[in-house]
């Protein structure tokens, strides 16, 4: 199946600022739990304490050629360069901290 890697958009931030101090190069940012998108929609359905929608299937599910393709693969990112010579540490390891902080700002 699919699998994402997510990130938070301050540690998108922290990341950015490390790397203003370090040497040129290509840093990959991204939490530590690449998961399906599928996972995440069940978390945030279980944060919020509502039922999940029904999953379909990509073929089903009225979206464009463009989409389909996108959740067809793996968008999985290694972030150990970051953390290695930036000394980044994304705040929100996971998407479920993520989530947790999103929802905090928007009670």
């Amino acid at each position: 199946g699919q699998v994402f890697s997510r990130v938070h958009v301050d540690d998108i931030v922290s990341g950015v600022v490390a790397a203003l101090e370090a040497p040129s190069g290509a840093y990959n940012l991204a939490d530590d739990l690449p998961c399906s998108q599928n996972v995440v929609i069940e978390e945030a359905c279980r944060l919020l304490r509502i039922a999940p929608p029904p999953l379909k299937a990509l073929e089903e599910a009225g979206l464009s050629p463009m989409a389909r393709a996108f959740y067809a693969e793996n968008r999985r990112v290694a972030n150990g360069k970051a953390k290695r010579l930036l000394g980044w540490r994304p705040l929100y390891p996971t998407y479920r901290e993520g989530l947790v902080s999103c929802l905090r700002e928007q009670r």
